[in-house]
């Protein structure tokens, strides 16, 4: 067989796809190795077309007798990852086929479920950051009462970290490290849909370009120390 014929008859054999996520996690879905090999092989026949290939061949294939395939197969049916059916031919005569699609569903909620416990995972981080931030610029640690607070402005308000953390900012540049301070600022952002940090502190620029054009003192200059303003507060009036 010359290397040119050999070519092709690998390129004629065709190749099976897998999904990476049935690599990462096939151990998670109760899966063994062998019974993960088992699904590729039936994979590759019922991607040509052959939806029902002869369990010998398959054996002969995984270098295994007929019985330790069927005793794969009934340990996945057990665990709810293959199940039989019966299908009608072309000439009326039925078959039975292995059907894996209960495997691919239960692949694809576990996937569901790794990605919101990452989110969770990711959101719990985000919002410790938040509440050690505002400690170390308050000077303090946050009370019960201001750690309600900052978590309602999370989940009831639905106030971005990117506000909160430019609120803070604002606070801070004003003297004014309190929480209802930078309410006031976060509510006026909300009302003119400011969520972003990008539109934020776009805003801001265009606020203190304004300040400059009438000569005001930009913001966190020119502060007595009672009552300081919010400059983006004003922001829109």
């Amino acid at each position: 067989m010359t290397e040119e014929t050999a070519l092709q008859r690998y390129l004629q054999a065709g190749e099976t796809s897998v999904s990476n996520l049935l690599l990462r996690h096939y151990k998670q879905l109760g899966l063994t190795t062998a019974q993960l090999v088992l699904y590729l092989q039936f994979k590759s026949y019922q991607d040509r077309g052959t939806m029902n290939p002869d369990i010998r061949l398959i054996a002969k294939n995984l270098g295994t007798d007929e019985t330790q395939v069927f005793n794969q197969l009934h340990q996945m049916m057990t665990n709810h990852l293959v199940e039989q059916k019966m299908r009608q031919l072309a000439d009326g005569k039925e078959d039975a086929i292995y059907d894996f699609t209960p495997l691919l569903a239960k692949l694809a909620t576990l996937d569901l479920q790794t990605v919101n416990r990452e989110e969770r995972h990711e959101q719990q981080n985000t919002r410790q950051q938040i509440f050690a931030m505002l400690e170390s610029e308050f000077g303090r640690p946050l009370s019960a009462m201001e750690l309600q607070i900052v978590n309602d402005w999370q989940d009831k308000d639905n106030y971005t970290p990117a506000m909160i953390k430019l609120a803070l900012r604002q606070a801070v540049m004003n003297s004014a490290r309190n929480l209802q301070y930078m309410e006031r600022i976060l509510q006026s952002w909300a009302r003119q849909n400011l969520r972003t940090e990008h539109d934020i502190t776009e805003h801001e620029r265009q606020f203190e370009n304004q300040r400059a054009a009438k000569g005001q003192p930009a913001s966190g200059q020119g502060k007595h120390s009672a009552g300081p303003q919010i400059p983006i507060y004003k922001l829109g009036e």
